[in-house]
């Protein structure tokens, strides 16, 4: 019995021997498994990172606006067609408002017709008012169609460009045109008084156009340019801006005409009332509007070159016509009161006007 006992004994010892053995083995595996975390816990050091280097945020600023075209208002006048009879028209190019920086200031400015150069001015000086024109000269074929021919005029400065389109109608149809008797025989002056809305139509005497022969109340617009033209081409009827037409167009420059109160359709009885109620006040795109009896006067009697002014006046000369003014109800208000067509009902009725 005392045999076993320290046969126990001896076992339990040899045990304990190998517990104490294994233990650093098994915290060994452990750190190892863990990566070593309770070590790097130990160290504040350790377990501060810092953040990744990142790419600074682009800044995309607006680009800045254009300095030519903030600065220069530039206008293309061209005549709004040409014609076997009238091959030949001015055009010129406007600008009301040069604001450009100190410095080269120096343009260049190239007109095109259908692509093909016209002209080209090199180191142009802009300032305001300035006028460029030029003469543009078409041969013309009567078997060729009808077309619409496109201007274009581009204005360079720097690395920076402007430009303008305008469309003139070619016109083959001769017959639709029809033209004063033309020459040294002027015998009147069209003054336009743009500021009063009034035209004065002068005789000529010896000592000039002296005597008012014509007055009529008249529409210009904020654009109708002040200066000295001449009468150009004639068309009894024309299609105008807006898809609107005008009875009795005369040319004065580019795209500035006399012509009637706009019409919607080229009929005589579909006159737009409410802007022959606007004749004495501005109403107009730039053209001079007129009633159809001085429309039709200046196409019958004022030949084409008959000098042309526009102008501002402090005083009108004359003594102002009363406008008249239309009904729109009224059934007759379709026609131009002082269109003298046959067919006018306003000169076959006999009954009293509704015109105030």
């Amino acid at each position: 019995m005392k045999r076993l006992i320290c046969i126990i004994l001896i076992m339990l010892t040899l045990a304990g021997c190998m517990v104490s053995h294994a233990a650093p083995a098994s915290t060994s595996t452990a750190e190892a498994e863990t990566g070593g975390t309770a070590a790097r816990t130990a160290s504040p050091e350790a377990v501060t990172t810092e953040p990744l280097p990142t790419e600074p945020a682009e800044t995309t600023e607006a680009p800045a606006p254009p300095v030519l075209e903030e600065c220069v208002g530039m206008v293309l006048l061209t005549p709004t067609f040409l014609s076997p009879a009238r091959p030949q028209a001015d055009i010129t190019l406007v600008f009301p408002r040069v604001e450009l920086p100190e410095g080269d200031r120096s343009c260049s400015l190239t007109l095109t017709l259908d692509g093909e150069p016209l002209v080209q001015w090199d180191a142009l000086e802009l300032f305001p008012g300035l006028k460029q024109g030029t003469r543009l000269d078409v041969s013309f074929s009567l078997r060729d169609q009808d077309r619409t021919a496109r201007l274009e005029a581009v204005l360079r400065w720097q690395d920076q460009s402007m430009t303008r389109e305008a469309g003139i109608l070619l016109d083959n149809d001769e017959p639709e045109v029809y033209y004063a008797a033309s020459g040294e025989d002027r015998p009147y002056s069209i003054d336009v008084l743009r500021n009063h809305n009034v035209v004065i139509v002068y005789g000529k005497e010896e000592e000039g156009y002296t005597f008012p022969v014509k007055v009529w109340l008249c529409s210009t617009g904020y654009t109708t340019p002040r200066g000295n033209y001449s009468l150009g081409s004639k068309r009894e009827w024309a299609s105008l801006f807006g898809g609107v037409y005008g009875q009795y167009v005369c040319g004065i420059c580019g795209d500035i005409l006399f012509h009637s109160v706009p019409y919607s359709r080229k009929q005589k009885d579909s006159l737009k009332t409410e802007e022959y109620n606007k004749l004495g006040t501005v109403a107009s795109m730039g053209c001079v509007r007129l009633p159809v009896e001085g429309a039709k006067w200046i196409f019958d009697y004022c030949p084409s070159g008959t000098p042309v002014h526009i102008y501002d006046a402090q005083e009108l000369p004359v003594e102002r016509p009363e406008p008249l003014l239309l009904d729109p109800e009224d059934p007759r208000s379709g026609w131009d009161p002082t269109d003298p067509d046959p067919e006018n009902p306003w000169l076959s009725d006999n009954e009293e006007s509704v015109i105030s």
